[in-house]
């Protein structure tokens, strides 16, 4: 597999146009058409862990966490040139696998046990728009299926979806034209279909191309109108159920556990420790803005990075366990999607990493 052909394969999981406006993600280091090789998987890229990649011969990383955050004025870091001389890719999937389905929430959300029922905040890097277009009856399923295949008319977990409205449309072809249906100089009245979708707008460009291609008028009658609300299917941070409700402390210790993390930090809120929680929210890595979301429907809001000031004007207890195993468990899901794929890969090992061997004195 080329590089990138593992580029258009990590688009469909966690398109880059959700990414937010101040990230940096996608190929930062490499040449897309050489063979993308053995795949490692890591948060972050770091001397040590360009150092493993080149001994052990893999031929690209994927890192959650951008090797090239700020404009560069020159190329003197070692880790940079030593994956560049040994022709190893960097590919970076940050705020755009933050907000994905199968992305960083959902995996700490499963590392946790939790039901996911919703998301906790419909903040992402694109935005979302409302499609229309007029065409044939007989044209319509054609470039229905044009439009969608594009990326159009994908709302949660669902796709394809469209409104259909039957219609009559009315046109006269001035001179110069070639028109599909009647006659140049004459008023005529048609009957047509108004398809209605919505789309995002990192597949906007895609979308108009695929009705430009498939449509049978000259110039179709076609518009775009960016809406308020967001695309359900993506979001920052999950909303989730315990399958039963425990103790409070019972339940830091659990994340403690299952997100093998040194220690973590509970802030109670003024609750009693034996206080039952069942509904929880999550957020991997830095979550400290979603606090207010959190109170509003959970019970404990796990996450890290949470800052003195944040944890004590907070009025839902928090667990804090760290931004880094709080978003180590996506590399597992990457994993295994990877290997659905037949693509060789690894995971470099917590332990290994200068974050995840800290060393508490």
């Amino acid at each position: 597999m080329l590089v990138s052909e593992l580029l258009t394969l990590l688009n469909k999981l966690a398109p880059q146009g959700l990414a937010s406006s101040w990230d940096n993600v996608g190929l930062q280091v490499g040449n897309p058409s050489r063979q993308a090789g053995k795949v490692l998987l890591t948060l972050d890229v770091t001397p040590s862990v360009a150092d493993y990649a080149v001994k052990q011969h893999f031929g690209t990383i994927i890192s959650h966490h951008p090797l090239i955050f700020r404009p560069l004025q020159s190329v003197t870091r070692q880790d940079i040139l030593t994956l560049a001389e040994n022709r190893i890719a960097v590919i970076a999937m940050h705020t755009n696998l933050d907000v994905v389905p199968d992305g960083v929430n959902y995996a700490l959300a499963e590392a946790l046990g939790l039901i996911v029922t919703g998301t906790l905040s419909d903040e992402t890097g694109s935005k979302w728009y409302h499609g229309s277009v007029t065409a044939p009856p007989l044209y319509l399923e054609k470039l229905a299926e044009a439009i969608h295949s594009a990326g159009a008319g994908r709302i949660g977990l669902y796709d394809k979806c469209s409104t259909r409205h039957d219609i009559s449309g009315t046109f006269r072809a001035l001179e110069g034209s070639n028109p599909f249906l009647g006659n140049q100089g004459k008023y005529e009245k048609v009957d047509e279909v108004e398809l209605e979708f919505m789309v995002d707008s990192f597949n906007l460009p895609a979308v108009k191309q695929a009705i430009k291609q498939t449509h049978p008028y000259e110039t179709p009658a076609v518009w775009f109108a960016e809406v308020q609300n967001a695309n359900p299917t993506y979001g920052l941070g999950l909303v989730g159920t315990l399958e039963k409700a425990m103790k409070l402390e019972t339940f830091a210790k659990k994340v403690k556990t299952k997100l093998k993390a040194p220690f973590v930090q509970l802030w109670t809120a003024g609750k009693d420790k034996s206080h039952p929680v069942r509904t929880v929210a999550v957020c991997g890595g830095a979550g400290g803005s979603l606090i207010h979301k959190a109170a509003a429907v959970a019970d404990v809001f796990v996450t890290g990075d949470i800052t003195y000031h944040a944890m004590l004007e907070s009025s839902v207890p928090l667990i804090n366990a760290g931004h880094f195993h709080t978003e180590f468990p996506v590399l597992t899901k990457l994993k295994s999607l990877l290997k659905k794929q037949d693509i060789a890969c690894a995971i470099y090992p917590a332990e290994s990493h200068e974050v995840g061997n800290n060393l508490l004195i």
